[in-house]
């Protein structure tokens, strides 16, 4: 199944990256902390940087993620506690929390383990040019017992996408590739966590595929 990037306004080419989805090799995670037992789960991200690209890149990746395990970790007796009462209680604090575990352990979330993702590092727009962009986002991500705090995983993530050029586009570019960009970075953190495809995200350049242009 592919997934095409987006369609970008302008009359100008347009550099694509596209994700392709195959059957590969079923790959084992990194962290198998959510595999065994009966276990409920919560997944918070936060921003320890002020930067005007994020908006709400955290709750969207934390939803992403959370939706990406309750559908793919195998274990079935895994409850992953719904993103939207994380994002009540979050909001309900303002955002403002000492550590994970204050979120898991509150009673509303009651989790056994909660994710956390912070991060350190998130840009769309390349700096170069108001027409080019490139998603660049570094992540520290924890797998936290609520109990007793102990780190039960722990997984620093650069991610760049597409990985060697900038795209190129006209008026929207930002906009239209900004969501495709979060549902990478999501899949690469969830990917820790649950069994994936080995082969399931191919890269292609822009002049291997077919492009969509917007006059």
């Amino acid at each position: 199944m592919l997934i095409p990037l987006v369609l970008f306004a302008g009359c100008q080419s347009v550099l694509l990256t596209a994700l392709v989805l195959v059957k590969g090799t079923d790959e084992p995670p990194k962290y198998d902390v959510l595999l065994k037992g009966e276990k409920r789960v919560a997944v918070v991200a936060r921003s320890i940087i002020p930067a005007y690209e994020l908006q709400g890149a955290p709750r969207d990746i934390a939803r992403q993620v959370s939706n990406l395990l309750d559908e793919n970790t195998r274990n079935k007796k895994l409850h992953v506690v719904e993103a939207g009462k994380v994002e009540a209680w979050l909001d309900n604090c303002n955002h403002d929390f000492e550590s994970f575990t204050e979120v898991g352990r509150d009673k509303n979330i009651n989790a056994d383990i909660v994710i956390g993702i912070d991060i350190v590092g998130f840009q769309i727009r390349n700096p170069q040019s108001a027409y080019l962009v490139q998603g660049k986002c570094s992540v520290n991500v924890k797998a936290i017992d609520c109990k007793t705090s102990q780190v039960l995983a722990s997984e620093t993530l650069n991610i760049v996408d597409p990985p060697n050029m900038p795209l190129q586009g006209g008026v929207g570019l930002e906009a239209a590739f900004r969501p495709q960009f979060i549902g990478v970075v999501a899949q690469r953190i969830a990917a820790l966590f649950h069994h994936y495809d080995k082969k399931k995200v191919n890269r292609f350049d822009a002049d291997n595929l077919e492009m969509t242009r917007m006059e």
